[in-house]
């Protein structure tokens, strides 16, 4: 009697789990953007969310609410319901602005639940085309001008900030910090030769790489880019050397486990997909397929970087 009952009560566990999995999802889901439309963010998600739409069976929203470094789209989406329906794109700031930050609305670990890692964008060394030809005589230029040359950066607070103090911690060139609003105005500043370098994506120096006004001296990352395999890996002059932006998806705390694995291993097949791959690497996005348990130790190991580096550089907090 005791095992017919307990092979019941495990049939309805499991019949339970598996009604939760495919009741998934129940209306359209929206994925919230911390970023304006055209932009790395934006970009990425719009090229694989017909196809998750198409996997879930229900359309897949996109709601940009851009502002204040992604906290209004990531204190939004911690005050959403924790169904699934609603999603986070989350970046490279959602690790940093804990330490930037005095006092933020939500908790950057406790307040989500980490779904998928999209992938990484590594962010190139630019200089003007008149200035040094190898990152090695850049490095060298620094370190016997210490406190002279500046480098440019497309958010205060943002990877190229925090890669360009990296490099100017790594060099010990006291490199000066020059913000701009955007990426395309600190590129054509760095055309123009009026900032020395500028660590960015792509997307955002291409116009001016395009234009033979700048020259790409490298990536900033100690191993070889699948998606710039013809460019000086950096760290490997100037040993820890990493500035990579990244782009994930999240959802609120307490979101069902089930819900979780499925939106992961839909996304990770939309992410493997050869044409998805190509599309993407091809806007100097590396796709990264990971389980959702690899994902929170990412985040979690992000945080902590970059909050080793802020706090060396003591960067004042707002």
């Amino acid at each position: 009697m005791k095992q017919l009952l307990f092979k019941c009560l495990s049939g309805l566990t499991l019949s339970v789990s598996c009604s939760l999995v495919f009741a998934f999802p129940t209306k359209p889901v929206t994925i919230v953007v911390p970023a304006p439309p055209g932009g790395t963010a934006d970009t990425v998600i719009r090229a694989i969310s017909a196809r998750l739409a198409s996997a879930l069976g229900q359309p897949v929203l996109i709601d940009n609410k851009a502002g204040a470094s992604g906290v209004i789209a990531s204190q939004y989406v911690a005050g959403a319901p924790a169904d699934g329906h609603t999603l986070l794109m989350n970046y490279t700031s959602h690790a940093i602005n804990p330490w930037l930050m005095a006092k933020l609305p939500y908790d950057t670990i406790k307040s989500f639940t980490p779904v998928a890692l999209l992938g990484t964008v590594p962010l190139l060394l630019a200089v003007p085309v008149s200035a040094e030809k190898s990152a090695a005589e850049l490095i060298a230029t620094v370190r016997k001008n210490p406190g002279t040359l500046s480098y440019g950066t497309s958010a205060t607070g943002g990877a190229s900030h925090l890669g360009g103090e990296l490099f100017s911690q790594l060099t010990g060139g006291k490199l000066l910090m020059v913000p701009y609003k955007g990426g395309a105005a600190a590129a054509t500043d760095l055309a123009a030769g009026r900032i020395s370098l500028l660590l960015d994506s792509q997307l955002a120096l291409a116009p001016m790489q395009q234009g033979n006004r700048i020259r790409f001296l490298g990536v900033a990352s100690e191993k070889r880019s699948a998606v710039f395999p013809e460019l000086e890996p950096i760290g490997q002059l100037l040993p820890g050397f990493e500035a990579t932006a990244w782009f994930g998806i999240v959802a609120p705390s307490a979101t069902p486990a089930a819900v979780i694995e499925r939106l992961n291993t839909e996304i990770n097949r939309i992410l493997r997909d050869p044409e998805v791959s190509k599309q993407l690497i091809s806007r100097g996005f590396e796709p990264q397929a990971v389980s959702a348990a690899a994902w929170v130790g990412f985040i979690e190991q992000e945080t902590k970087r970059w909050g080793a580096l802020i706090q060396k550089a003591n960067l004042k907090t707002e």
